[in-house]
């Protein structure tokens, strides 16, 4: 049993000091390409399979360095350094260090606007609530649908995990956390189910298909009281969400077969962009399942597939670090990532702590 517990302290510790390195990866990966369609990415890139500089954004044009990231690992940091900051789960520290990233991020004209490289609007406007003074229990954007909470929320479920957060508080914390800025019933569910999966993806010493495929369809399912779609919602009821997710399961008449999920799986059957939470996850876990979770095939799954290439790809590396229990072989190039050092420090603090050492 001692052994036991040894190897598995030995695996969360290696998994929380990868788990920021590799959300930087898939976001440097996907930045590039951002907004652009699978079909425009094939015909200027072929397949990309390596970080690329990120000239070709729009909004971080001004390099030709790869391995520059966003606000998906900005935020990522920004939760890492929360929970160690408050030794755990602290809405004062998450709005610290959720303002201090703000306050970083640099500006540029969009749209006629001035406004925060790389944030979204929901996110964008809790800040400036936060800053104005209001609890961040009533500062998240009404109404807020994209994934910005999904994107940053790992190293939480990663704390959650390792100390054994008991169930009822760990979705009451994930909660918080979504409703800081994005106030709606659907991104609180769609939170809460990706958290189910991140927990499955790091207690199982084995993956396996049907289990996931399972805890994802438990997981809406669990989670549907919460929905009661008001007008602020996109789907009018809890089937058309569940509905989405559908095309990972084996065929309904044969269950037995098991379909590989392919490229055109994955755009036939989502919107292909996944700003909105239900399609960034219904094409993260596309995109991870293509790979059976392998890291790098399956980040530049996630990348060729288009849309919001930075987030779905820093979700799928983060799903890839949690499923591998050997230590993470990431390529080569992951070394040209931006402030690489920091990165992994903030990481190695991130397990440290967590394990209480």
């Amino acid at each position: 049993m001692e052994n036991t517990n040894k190897r598995n302290q030995d695996i969360l510790r290696r998994q929380g000091e990868v788990l920021l390195p590799a959300i930087a990866y898939g976001d440097a990966a996907g930045l590039p390409v951002e907004t652009r369609t699978a079909e425009y990415i094939t015909e200027h890139h072929g397949r990309i399979d390596k970080l690329i500089p990120t000239k070709e954004n729009p909004f971080y044009g001004s390099t030709e360095h790869p391995g520059m990231w966003s606000d998906d690992t900005q935020l990522s940091l920004a939760v890492a350094k929360a929970l160690i900051m408050a030794k755990g789960f602290s809405l004062d520290a998450l709005v610290e260090t959720h303002l201090e990233a703000y306050d970083e991020t640099v500006e540029i004209i969009r749209k006629g606007k001035l406004v925060k490289r790389g944030w979204g609007g929901s996110t964008t406007g809790a800040m400036d609530k936060l800053h104005a003074g209001v609890d961040p229990t009533e500062s998240g954007t009404l109404g807020g649908e994209g994934n910005g909470v999904l994107m940053k929320m790992a190293p939480l479920v990663y704390w959650q995990v390792t100390t054994n957060t008991p169930m009822r508080e760990a979705y009451t914390q994930l909660d918080q956390l979504t409703t800081m800025t994005h106030d709606s019933e659907l991104a609180r569910i769609m939170t809460r189910v990706h958290a189910d999966v991140l927990g499955y993806l790091l207690r199982t010493e084995q993956f396996n298909k049907t289990t996931f495929l399972s805890v994802i369809h438990a997981s809406l399912a669990s989670h549907s009281f919460m929905y009661r779609g008001k007008s602020t919602d996109t789907f009018k009821n809890i089937d058309d969400l569940l509905n989405i997710f559908l095309y990972l399961d084996p065929p309904r008449d044969n269950p037995k077969i098991d379909v590989p999920v392919t490229t055109e799986m994955i755009l036939t059957h989502t919107d292909k962009r996944g700003f909105h939470a239900p399609y960034t996850l219904a094409m993260a876990y596309g995109a991870f399942l293509a790979h059976q979770g392998e890291f790098t095939p399956s980040v530049f799954e996630a990348v060729n597939l288009g849309g919001d290439t930075d987030s779905i790809a820093s979700i799928v590396a983060t799903m890839s670090a949690f499923k591998t229990k050997e230590p993470l072989l990431m390529p080569i190039d992951h070394q040209n990532i931006e402030d690489l050092d920091m990165i992994k420090s903030v990481s190695r603090q991130l397990a440290a702590t967590a394990l209480g050492n």
